[in-house]
């Protein structure tokens, strides 16, 4: 059997989320998750998508996959890293990549992998995958009612 792609593997989690578990070990996927939900791995990257030309070959015969290139995103979080040549790296990858995984890799960037994979939650991710830090719940503060002032003479 040959190997899914990243792309494939997520579709399978969020059509039946309780499949995650068959991948804990995949250390590719721990690799996506954490740029994916953790702030300190956001890519040094401009906003929007940069232009690249999509790869036309079908999928799985692209030149690279993210099971290949998962261990090298860390280059795109490097702040000594020139800026041009970080972009010009990831949009290499792009050019490189199947343009599903493309796509995805283009919602990593941003951290909007939710958006692709609605039921691939932060909470869903963290309680998975210990390297991927749990979500930050804000507490919801209740505006204070104000008192009305009393009326009338007292007795």
């Amino acid at each position: 059997m040959a190997t899914k792609l990243i792309t494939e593997i997520l579709t399978e989690i969020n059509e039946d989320a309780t499949t995650i578990v068959k991948y804990k070990d995949n250390g590719a996927l721990r690799l996506i998750f954490e740029h994916a939900f953790d702030p300190a791995k956001k890519f040094v990257l401009p906003d929007g998508d940069p232009p690249f030309k999509q790869d036309a070959a079908p999928i799985g015969m692209s030149p690279a996959n993210l099971f290949m290139e998962a261990r090298k995103l860390y280059v795109f979080c490097r702040q000594d890293l020139n800026a041009v040549r970080r972009e010009t790296l990831f949009i290499q990858l792009l050019e490189n990549l199947h343009p599903s995984e493309a796509k995805m890799l283009l919602a990593l960037k941003e951290q909007k992998l939710t958006k692709l994979y609605p039921k691939i939650t932060h909470k869903l991710v963290a309680e998975n995958f210990p390297t991927v830090p749990a979500p930050v719940v804000k507490e919801k503060k209740e505006p204070k009612k104000e008192q009305a002032p009393e009326t009338g003479a007292k007795s």
